[in-house]
């Protein structure tokens, strides 16, 4: 997978979704607090409009109102599980690949260091052998029978040894290149694992782009509370509470898939690790 830089903020939180609703209402973040707290003059407003309406009706409002910031709180919480899992998935997920990269390394370039000095090794030979056929093309030339002779023993019996040692040298290259190939095999099979996490990584963009459809609708439809609330109207305040609950439980909705694309992206590099061990 290639988890690419996909740090976009998760910051389609209540907090950051619902700017124009802090905006028009005066709400301030208070930390370890609900994520929206009305301002005096915002709360006064809001007292208000519940204090003359009746009852049952000023009962439904700050149940609302208090939903709309339970759920606010759980968006974060969302965006808090999210980004921990994204950003472990993105380490582990960089390690693996690195990892990958050296798989068979230590071997391979053992094997490399074993040909290397083999070939060092048998230079030697080949250079005795390259000189004793020079001699004997030499004595051949001067017909020098009893030289020829004794040379072209000595030939044969180099000769021997030479083919005896590029059939080991034939043999370690032969290991080495198979090594290469198998170690190319496995870096390719455990690529392709990963790579199988792109169709999820489309699915998170997915969820992403939805949930900041949502947003939007829920940012304008905090504009709509915040007139309502500043003009004392109940109805249209509880109408536009029931939209903005509605527009964040499908953020939460998105959100919530995202992290389980997440759990997949981890499940999915644990897999690709536990491959990789088996080799």
């Amino acid at each position: 997978m290639r988890i690419r830089n996909r740090r976009m903020s998760m910051g389609m939180t209540i907090g950051m979704a619902g700017l124009a609703f802090l905006l028009s209402l005066n709400l301030s973040m208070t930390a370890f607090a609900a994520p929206f707290e009305f301002t005096p003059t915002a709360k006064k407003a809001f007292d208000k409009m519940v204090s003359a309406a009746s009852s049952s009706v000023s009962a439904s409002l700050k149940k609302q109102y208090a939903e709309l910031q339970t759920l606010q709180r759980q968006d974060l919480d969302w965006d808090s599980k999210i980004n921990a899992l994204h950003y472990r998935n993105e380490e582990n997920d960089g390690k693996l690949r690195k990892a990958i990269r050296e798989i068979d390394s230590a071997k391979i370039k053992a094997l490399e260091n074993a040909a290397a000095s083999l070939k060092k090794q048998h230079e030697p030979l080949f250079k005795l052998y390259e000189t004793q056929k020079t001699q004997l093309s030499l004595a051949r030339s001067f017909k020098n029978k009893n030289l020829t002779s004794a040379l072209s023993v000595q030939v044969e019996m180099t000769k021997a040894a030479v083919q005896a040692a590029k059939k080991m040298q034939s043999d370690k290259n032969a290991e080495l290149k198979k090594a290469k190939a198998d170690a190319n095999a496995k870096m390719k099979q455990l690529r392709r694992m990963l790579d199988e996490n792109d169709a999820t990584e489309s699915k998170i963009k997915a969820a992403k782009a939805a949930a900041s459809t949502y947003k939007k609708m829920f940012t304008t439809e905090g504009k709509v509370l915040g007139g309502a609330v500043r003009g004392g109207d109940t109805n249209g305040t509880a109408a536009s509470f029931t939209r903005m609950i509605a527009h964040q439980r499908q953020i939460l909705v998105q959100k919530y898939l995202i992290h389980s694309y997440e759990e997949r992206i981890a499940a999915s590099i644990e897999k690709t690790e536990t491959k990789m061990r088996s080799f």
